[in-house]
């Protein structure tokens, strides 16, 4: 009988876990979204004081043309007046979590210029966000151009 009893409150505290599970992981992604949120504003703004409290020591981004920027050269990139984003949007947000890490899918549009040479970005994002005892921050980001698809061919 007091096996019953185990088994039926065992699986009681089972079921009452997946609601809990379930909503921390809700709120989570919500905290996610909006930082994700926080540091578009912050960036299209030239805060480079919120931009540096977002931003892990460790920092990368990977560019669209295979090159790799550290915390610091992002930092500068972003102060420069050479740089000058007049327009720029982020869409088709997702978050996906595995313990203290979100991965963070989105689409990233932009224009602007820079160093004088106008730049019109279509971008599919990709940010690594790492939850840490004082909150999150922003590990790793890459963007890749949206090509247009290829045409079909001829036969």
């Amino acid at each position: 009988m007091s096996g019953c009893r185990l088994l039926a409150g065992l699986a009681l505290t089972l079921v009452a876990l997946v609601p809990v599970h379930a909503q921390n992981e809700s709120q989570m992604t919500a905290q996610v979204q909006a930082l994700v949120a926080k540091y578009d504003s912050a960036w299209n703004q030239r805060d480079t004081a919120v931009v540096g409290r977002l931003l892990a020591p460790r920092y990368q981004y990977f560019t669209s043309r295979g090159g790799v920027s550290s915390r610091a050269e992002t930092m500068g990139f972003l102060s420069t007046p050479d740089y000058v984003l007049k327009q720029a949007k982020r869409s088709d947000v997702g978050v996906s979590l595995s313990g203290a890490v979100a991965v963070v899918s989105s689409r990233w549009q932009g224009q602007g210029t820079y160093r004088g040479e106008a730049f019109q970005d279509d971008q599919r994002c990709g940010q690594i966000w790492l939850r840490l005892t004082g909150g999150w921050q922003l590990l790793s980001e890459h963007c890749v151009q949206i090509a247009p698809a290829a045409p079909a061919p001829s036969n």
